[in-house]
């Protein structure tokens, strides 16, 4: 409401003061003598009856203008912040970042040592499981060779004292078993 009131106020000074300028007559002194007058009085009218309005209106836009400045700078100050706070985020998760990097690597290589030391032990018990399968298949082998040898030696043998042994050898043979035996 105020606002239109001086709106209007303001518009029909403006217009009063266009119309008594814009009459033309300028060159009589009496017609410019009264459009001044009028003027003046216009101004006057204005001063008393919108100064109030306008006063109050610069004011207050005075004010608006001052709290959104200060607002702008709240809102800067308020952005630094967290732009400091995300700088200092930033920084401590690179820092994370580089711990778990480095705990990473030190489990990795852990877990490395540890899987070659657990192959060389298989590497070593597999070793040791052949050396033992072929010292068992090496006795097994000289077991068969030895009753193979024995074996060819007995049938050399019967062949030999098949041969060699006559009635008249093995009667002599007997013989001389039964007197050792005697005595």
């Amino acid at each position: 409401m105020k606002k239109s009131l001086i709106t209007i106020t303001l518009g029909i000074s403006i217009l009063l003061v266009d119309y008594s300028f814009a009459s033309g007559d300028l060159v009589n002194p009496k017609s410019l003598f009264w459009k001044g007058v009028n003027t003046l009085l216009m101004l006057a009218i204005l001063y008393f009856v919108a100064w109030k309005f306008i006063k109050k209106f610069f004011l207050d836009r005075r004010e608006s203008i001052k709290n959104i400045v200060e607002e702008a700078k709240k809102a800067r100050d308020d952005s630094r912040k967290a732009l400091e706070e995300a700088n200092q985020k930033l920084e401590e998760a690179k820092y994370k970042l580089e711990e778990s990097l480095k705990i990473a690597e030190e489990t990795a290589k852990l877990e490395r040592e540890q899987a070659l030391k657990e192959a060389k032990e298989i590497a070593e018990r597999i070793k040791k499981q052949a050396k033992e399968a072929v010292l068992i298949e090496i006795k097994r082998g000289e077991q068969e060779l030895k009753k193979y040898a024995v074996q060819k030696a007995l049938e050399i043998s019967e062949q030999l004292l098949k041969q060699n042994i006559n009635p008249q050898v093995n009667k002599a043979i007997l013989e001389e078993t039964l007197k050792k035996l005697e005595a």
